[in-house]
């Protein structure tokens, strides 16, 4: 009888170790199963995966899907190029000016007109900021042209239809020298644009105050060291290593505004998927509109879509402002 009571205590805690060596089994593979489904999940929801495109990039930042951004392409972009460049309702590309409807492009829709073709014996270099139905563009010999609006009952408005009814001529008069003309000076540069130009890789701020010519300044900036290629919109600065957006801040000890560049991160990234841009939009090479401000990192404010230098109170508003 002791002997049978001893096999019966031994197969007793026999039992116990199994069912609890079982538990443990059971309770380590639920909690490794709950650990894969939510690894699962923060794969698909903390937006943890490399992004392997500007798109990409731009969605991570802003923490949305695509159908959220709802980003348009356009399909009859093939007229644009890296040196067209953009003004509200007018760009030049190829040497031929066009007027396109800005509104539209919110929608994904090019609508555009050529209305002119500029002669070979001009190479344009930039078109020039304006509201009325003119355009006029600058070339490559400090030359500024003006195609006009014949068409004297155009009534000037903020309406794609006034370029659409405007009479365009390019004017033999409305033509002039265009650093004397507006610098105040002969000057020589590689690109010219309305807030900075740009000669042998040096870039200059132009600011205007209430004297007849503007004040000329070196920039110094982190696009130094860099070969600059063309402005865009009055803002954008393309160097063959990146962009860099050109702004203003208030220097409070030299007691005037300072103007610099901040690097434009994600498209310097993805350079080589950018082709060009409007006041509102990059134009990515597949012809994706993505609006600038979406872009940008590390801004106080929103980047605004106008020609517009931006102004900052101070150095300390831009901390990437001189990061590489």
């Amino acid at each position: 009888m002791k002997n049978n009571k001893i096999i019966y205590v031994i197969i007793i805690i026999i039992l116990i170790v199994i069912i609890g060596i079982t538990s443990l089994f059971i309770i380590n593979n639920k909690e490794k199963n709950n650990d894969d489904v939510n690894n699962d999940v923060s794969d698909n929801t903390s937006n943890n995966v490399e992004p392997t495109n500007l798109l990409e990039a731009v969605l991570k930042k802003n923490n949305k899907t695509k159908e959220e951004a709802n980003y348009k392409k356009i399909n009859n972009g093939e007229i644009l190029n890296a040196n067209t460049c953009f003004r509200s309702y007018a760009f030049i590309s190829n040497n031929s000016i066009y007027v396109y409807n800005q509104n539209k492009l919110n929608n994904g829709e090019f609508e555009y007109k050529k209305i002119y073709d500029i002669p070979s014996n001009i190479k344009v270099m930039n078109i020039v900021p304006g509201f009325g139905a003119d355009i006029k563009f600058i070339d490559y010999n400090d030359t500024i042209y003006t195609l006009q609006d014949d068409n004297l009952d155009n009534k000037v408005r903020d309406s794609y239809d006034m370029y659409q009814n405007a009479i365009y001529s390019l004017s033999s008069t409305l033509k002039w020298e265009y650093s004397t003309q507006f610098l105040g000076k002969k000057i020589d540069y590689d690109f010219m644009s309305n807030y900075a130009y740009s000669k042998d890789n040096i870039l200059y701020g132009i600011s205007y105050g209430n004297d007849k010519y503007p004040k000329i300044e070196k920039a110094n900036g982190n696009y130094e060291g860099e070969k600059i290629i063309r402005i865009y919109n009055e803002r954008i600065l393309k160097t063959d290593k990146g962009f860099y957006e050109i702004i203003r801040y208030y220097d409070a000890k030299l007691n005037k505004e300072i103007t610099t560049t901040m690097k434009m991160k994600l498209l310097s990234k993805y350079y080589d998927e950018v082709l060009t841009f409007t006041y509102k939009y990059v134009i990515l090479k597949d012809y994706t509109l993505i609006p600038i401000n979406d872009t940008m990192e590390n801004r106080v404010r929103d980047y605004q879509d106008s020609y517009f230098i931006s102004g900052f109170n101070s150095q300390e508003e831009i901390p990437t402002v001189f990061e590489e």
